[in-house]
């Protein structure tokens, strides 16, 4: 098989695998709701949530009925203020009417001014549910909502800024660098507990043969989940999240195999033999009704059979590295937007946030790729008893790790 004839096989096993896209699944996000009325200096409140969001509170335990928890709990989230200087609430929130599977309450807040921009920090549910979404529709009391400013609070959103605008009007005042540093640190955060793509950059600096290598193997791999990262968390493209999952995690047991493999030119055996595995795997998976379509099995059949051919020898992991670095970013670009997905974007900032998730990912892979490099020439040394270096016991490591991640993510 030719060396085109090979490449053009594995892009279409990546097609396969990263392009069996799905329409986006319902599932049950946690989600409140809340109308603002502005009337004078008086700004009336009213917040609504589904009952079983409610049960989850801690302030149920001590309250008479979940009316009563939800108004503690909004009373103590809810902040307002106008140049430093806190509204007050009037009384507290009361219970009001709801539809059936909801709990509303209502609560008025004392101003010191009718033009000032009012700060809005809402912390409710956000502590409970990493991805919870809370709508928010403002207007003035006298306009019944007719013309409303409708604004978006997340985990990373949880500060919005409003005041009056033309013609009377209740406009958002956007905060870019508010949402620059929330979505920052959420990508710093999100690279620094994300364990695979961690083990994924690892297995880059075990097959690099120089530092210089491997900055240029990171920077693909940064090429390639940027992209991925960007199409998904804009809703462009809707990848299956499981086909995504088990990919990220065969991914590292492939690089960290290939490694040491393909130093005595076994990649093509080793192909054959993992993909004999899936053919088999794909068997079971259609009796336990496995969450990986067919079209994912045959795809990594595929891939692994084309991959192991491509890579004869230690001098094809060099000749390739760049470009098979670049196509599993891809993947890992998409794993990287299921958070954004689930929390959302801000929706009058979507590129500042988008933009500074990025940022905020790379610096996280920064903090941990500059002192491995630092320290990368101890990988190569041989431990004297056993004739293997660090990088090969490491390598048989993130293999085993690799494979647990598929398999668990394959059939759990």
């Amino acid at each position: 098989m030719s060396r085109a004839a090979q490449s053009w096989l594995i892009a279409a096993a990546f097609v396969l695998l990263a392009g069996i896209w799905q329409a986006a699944q319902a599932h049950s996000k946690s989600l409140s709701f809340s109308d603002w009325s502005w009337a004078g200096k008086v700004l009336t409140v009213s917040f609504t949530s589904p009952a079983r969001d409610v049960t989850l509170l801690r302030e149920v335990k001590e309250a008479p009925d979940l009316s009563s928890a939800l108004a503690t709990h909004v009373e103590k989230h809810l902040r307002l203020a106008q140049v430093n200087t806190p509204c007050q609430l009037q009384g507290r929130f009361n219970a009001a009417e709801a539809r059936d599977g909801y709990i509303r309450v209502i609560g008025r807040y004392q101003c010191y001014d009718e033009d000032t921009i009012i700060t809005i920090d809402n912390h409710a549910f956000f502590n409970l549910a990493r991805s919870h979404v809370h709508f928010a529709r403002l207007g003035l009391a006298d306009e019944n909502f007719a013309d409303s400013t409708e604004v978006l609070f997340t985990a990373t959103q949880r500060r919005h800024h409003v005041k009056p605008g033309l013609e009377g009007r209740l406009v958002q005042q956007n905060d870019h660098v508010e949402t620059l540093q929330n979505y920052f640190w959420l990508g710093v955060s999100h690279i620094l507990t994300g364990y695979d793509h961690l083990a994924f950059v690892l297995c880059l600096l075990l097959l690099a043969a120089s530092r210089r290598q491997a900055i240029w193997l990171v920077t693909g791999f940064t090429i390639g989940h940027s992209l991925t990262l960007a199409l998904a968390a804009l809703g462009w493209i809707v990848p299956n999240g499981a086909v995504v999952e088990a990919m990220i995690g065969a991914s590292i047991a492939l690089v960290a195999s290939e490694t040491v493999l393909a130093r005595s030119g076994r990649m093509p055996r080793f192909g054959m033999v993992m993909a004999g595995l899936l053919f088999v795997a794909s068997g079971l998976a259609i009796l336990i009704d496995s969450s990986l379509p067919l079209g994912a099995w045959a795809g990594m059949m595929l891939f692994v059979l084309c991959y192991g051919y491509l890579i004869e020898s230690a001098a094809d992991t060099q000749r390739f590295a760049m470009a098979t670095t670049g196509a599993f970013g891809l993947v890992h670009g998409f794993g990287f937007a299921g958070l954004l997905t689930e929390i959302g974007l801000p929706t009058g900032n979507l590129l500042v946030g988008l933009l500074s998730f990025n940022l905020g990912v790379e610096a996280g892979q920064l903090l941990v790729l500059i002192p491995v490099l630092l320290f990368g020439p101890i990988l190569l040394e041989e431990l004297p008893d056993l004739k293997i270096s660090w990088r090969d016991i490491i390598a048989a490591a993130l293999t085993a790790f690799g494979s647990y991640l598929f398999i668990s993510r394959a059939f759990l």
